[in-house]
């Protein structure tokens, strides 16, 4: 009796028709690699890149130099320390990466 020899797969997976939907969340480092970036951030220098004032640990904000929503990479070299509170530096930055700054400021 001879044996059968079985062909590939003739059949080729159709690619994707759902458009790319990757989030800047999806892009985003989390959990233990931001806290050691974070620190990594901070030891390099520890003064908020918009003021200059010397800042504790757990006084800033880690902020991407250039936004992720605007295409900027989630690196060491495109992140930097700034200040928070209500009118810190960190916060006046997210208002301007979002389009929301107020005139005059």
């Amino acid at each position: 009796m001879t044996r059968l020899r079985t062909l590939g797969s003739r059949v080729a997976m159709a690619p994707s028709r759902q458009p790319s939907t990757q989030r800047v969340a999806d892009r985003r480092i989390t959990g233990r690699a931001l806290q050691e970036r974070r620190l990594r951030i901070w030891s390099r220098d520890p003064h908020c890149a918009g003021c200059g004032r010397l800042v504790a640990m757990h006084e800033f904000e880690l902020d991407h130099k250039v936004a992720l929503v605007r295409g900027g990479a989630d690196t060491d070299e495109n992140c930097q320390v700034l200040c928070t509170g209500p009118d810190g530096c960190h916060h006046r930055k997210t208002q301007v990466d979002l389009g929301r700054a107020r005139r005059g400021d």
